[in-house]
């Protein structure tokens, strides 16, 4: 006779599928793996093979709050598998062309959900449109003519941050007033809607963010001023650095400060940073970028980590994280797609259904290796910031590279000129084709696109294009004799279609295009771009 089940087999599949459904997608497959009852209770459950799905392309679910556009569970699990599987197809020959308009072909421009956003500092303007929208996409469209940026008269603005995804534009102005005492008094940060009437934002704690302990340059010094204004969720950063020299271009210090604002709570932020760097040299600086909502990581010679759970204090050093050799020139790139969804899911359930975890996405560092002739790509898995070696976040540890970074890293030789796409858990990056020779120049060679997809799925899976790289990669650095040994694993794909040094001068992608601007053909010296292509993948 039969045994009887007891305890959770005794239960209703149904049941059996629910109690599943409150485990970590890898308990739930660990579960079913050694379980025929269980086994087939999942094979039965949409439910639990989407929780599965979602945590191996290590995704979040969005809720749905918009009872009239209900996607099934079984529908969104066969849309998540149909994106898993988007490695069969890597066409980049076809293409469709984005004019950009000519007031903003040197303007600084960025991509953000589907968006192009321009600002050309020059002529005090900005430009919002979407880019070949699809039927289901929110878009925005938005023009400010010269002179509307800033709130307050005889102000100019410096750095523009536009978030679609939560309808916001961030704006930091400095008032020409020299009669004002302090930097604090000049500059001030603006917030509104995309598609408002220059009111305030509807979600804001206020119009503007006010600052706080600006640094200054000294009577009789010259400085250097530059500043990035950066948004994620609920949070705003300003960062502003002086790199102060008595004349020429022989820098003697560097001077940075940093301030990170909870937007949605409050216009004023104690969550400040600032440090010196000595004698820096030529284009040394400094980077940053937010890792979910709770955490800021300050990119220069180290990584350093931080709290920023409580924005009433200065952030709170976790843990450094020590690089393999001397760097200068940082800058940090995080995915383009999905950045701001974590903290504004709601917004976010009309068109899309899951969004990258910030805890298991790719970042990638450009930097120079000081003395090396050549740039370097570090792409870094994000979650060795979350889940480090036990007892590693104490508020004063360092990490050294060889505990951290060969394992979850990968180390490219990069041209300095050309960008890399980040999206999700997939970098795009150009490589010389086969046949360019080392000793030419990196503007006179050919390049092909490289797509490596570093999902622990794309590399287990091991379906449709491209080959799977398990084995560690060295990287040799010629003028020290140093050498970088990484082996974070990938899916890679290269595309047959080749092109010029200045045709991946930038590089763009997010989950469903690459984009590529072109540059400006009738000025032979500018790096301004006036068309851009898109491809769909």
């Amino acid at each position: 006779m039969k045994p009887r089940s007891t305890g959770l087999l005794a239960l209703a599949e149904e049941l059996q599928s629910y109690i599943l459904s409150f485990l970590p997608y890898q308990d739930i497959l660990r579960c079913t793996s050694v379980c025929k009852a269980l086994r087939q209770t999942y094979m039965s459950s949409s439910e639990l093979q989407y929780i599965t799905e979602l945590g191996g392309q290590q995704l979040l679910p969005v809720p749905d709050t918009d009872l009239d556009n209900h996607t099934s569970i079984s529908k969104r699990l066969q849309l998540l598998r149909d994106k898993a599987y988007a490695w069969f197809k890597f066409d980049i020959q076809s293409f469709e062309t984005v004019s950009i308009p000519e007031q903003f072909h040197d303007a600084k421009t960025s991509l953000a959900d589907g968006h192009l956003c321009l600002f050309n500092e020059d002529e005090q303007s900005a430009k919002i449109f979407p880019i070949l929208p699809k039927p289901s996409q929110q878009k925005i469209e938005r023009d400010w003519p010269s002179g509307s940026l800033c709130s307050i008269p005889n102000a100019d603005s410096i750095e523009v941050f536009m978030d679609p995804a939560q309808n916001l534009i961030a704006i930091a102005c400095m008032i020409a007033d020299e009669t004002l005492g302090m930097d604090d008094e000049r500059l001030y940060i603006d917030l509104g809607a995309l598609d408002g009437d220059g009111g305030v934002h509807p979600e804001a704690a206020g119009k503007t963010l006010f600052l706080s302990g600006l640094p200054r340059c000294e009577d009789g010094l010259y400085a250097i001023e530059n500043w990035k204004l950066e948004g994620f969720g609920r949070h705003i950063a300003f960062r502003r650095s002086l790199l102060f020299h008595e004349g020429g271009y022989k820098f003697g210090e560097e001077i940075w400060f940093l301030q990170v604002w909870d937007w949605q709570r409050s216009t004023t932020s104690s969550c400040v940073l600032s440090d010196a760097i000595i004698n820096p040299e030529v284009g040394e600086s400094l980077d940053f970028c937010f890792l979910g909502n709770d955490r800021l990581l300050i990119v220069s010679k180290d990584l350093k980590l931080y709290s920023i759970e409580d924005l009433s204090q200065a952030p709170q050093l976790l843990a450094c994280f020590l690089m393999p050799v001397s760097v200068t020139g940082i800058q940090c790139l995080l995915p383009m797609d999905d950045i701001a969804h974590s903290s504004q899911l709601q917004m976010q359930a009309q068109r899309t259904m899951w969004t990258s975890d910030p805890k298991n996405r790719i970042l990638t560092l450009i930097t120079r290796i000081r003395d090396a002739t050549n740039s370097f790509t570090f792409v870094i898995s994000t979650r060795i910031f979350f889940y480090p070696q036990a007892g590693a976040f104490n508020g004063i540890a360092e990490i050294s590279w060889d505990c951290w970074g060969p394992l979850n890293a990968r180390v490219f030789v990069h041209n300095w000129r050309c960008r890399v796409g980040v999206s999700g858990n997939r970098v795009l990056q150009a490589f010389p084709a086969a046949d360019a020779i080392s000793e030419d120049h990196p503007n006179n060679m050919d390049y092909k696109l490289h797509m490596m997809d570093f999902s622990p799925l794309a590399v287990e899976r091991r379906q449709g294009l491209g080959i799977v790289v398990t084995e560690p990669s060295t990287i040799e650095i010629t003028e020290s004799a140093e050498t970088l040994t990484t082996s974070l694993p990938y899916v890679e794909v290269v595309s047959d279609r080749v092109f010029g040094a200045d045709q991946v001068i930038d590089i763009w992608v997010d989950k469903d295009r690459i984009y590529l601007p072109k540059l400006n053909s009738e000025e032979s010296d500018s790096d301004g771009i006036d068309e851009l292509e898109v491809i769909e993948i």
